[in-house]
């Protein structure tokens, strides 16, 4: 996961720690991400105007009225969402990432930036030869463990985790984010379309927290396993 000494940034976010391993890697990676979550949000309200009746509607009245300037007005509109789809996808990554570190302030004791345990981080501050302070800062830590002192393999397994969880979150929020598009676009919301996005919001989030402890408990696992390190860092670690 570390090809270059960027940070690999969830869609939108710049707090990320996890790290890809190459800039074209990288910039597919965040492509995949900024593409995603707007398929979920346009899908979202394609079905919500489908069961509402009001797409079949609309198409049975332009069909039948071969009325071609309505049929030019929505290949246009067709058209301005493929072109928006990556600054929707980054606007969707930020919007996410807020509520994230909202969330965090509120109901946990770090940020979920970093889903390292207090014993764990300890291990971490010990391994880059510093010692804990409120100055310093544990994101920045436990960026320089993952991207400088882990094996690849284990970086990489880390990586595809935290993407899972970027890519999970955002998409819950674009399905969320999708009942207000379609009242903009008076689409008229009905009670099988509530539950479905409520059933898809409800897995996202459980994929995500899954996603998530995952991750910390690797983390955790590791931080301590001389096994799980470069090489260079292993030699250290035992002469220390």
């Amino acid at each position: 996961m570390s090809e270059c000494s960027t940070l690999s940034l969830p869609a939108g976010s710049h707090g990320s720690f996890l790290l890809s391993t190459g800039e074209e890697s990288l910039d597919k990676d965040r492509q995949i991400r900024l593409l995603i979550p707007p398929f979920f949000l346009l899908a979202s309200v394609l079905w919500e105007a489908y069961l509402s009746g009001d797409l079949w509607q609309y198409l049975h009245t332009t069909a039948s009225t071969g009325d071609f300037a309505a049929l030019k007005t929505v290949l246009s509109v067709l058209g301005v969402v493929g072109v928006a789809t990556l600054p929707v996808g980054y606007a969707i990554g930020v919007l996410t990432m807020c509520l994230l570190r909202l969330f965090s302030l509120l109901f946990l004791d770090q940020s979920y930036e970093v889903p390292v345990s207090k014993r764990a981080m300890e291990k971490i501050w010990h391994r880059l030869g510093l010692t804990e302070d409120s100055h310093k800062s544990a994101l920045s830590a436990a960026a320089v463990f993952d991207h400088a002192l882990l094996h690849p393999s284990v970086h990489l397994w880390l990586f595809r985790r935290w993407t899972t969880f970027n890519i999970c979150t955002q998409c819950a929020t674009a399905l969320l984010l999708s009942y207000g598009l379609g009242h903009a676009l008076h689409v008229q919301p009905t009670w099988r379309w509530v539950l479905t996005i409520a059933a898809a919001v409800g897995i996202f989030v459980w994929q995500a927290v899954a996603s998530w402890e995952e991750t910390r408990r690797m983390f955790d696992f590791v931080a301590d396993l001389d096994v799980a390190m470069r090489k260079r860092d292993a030699t250290t670690s035992v002469k220390k």
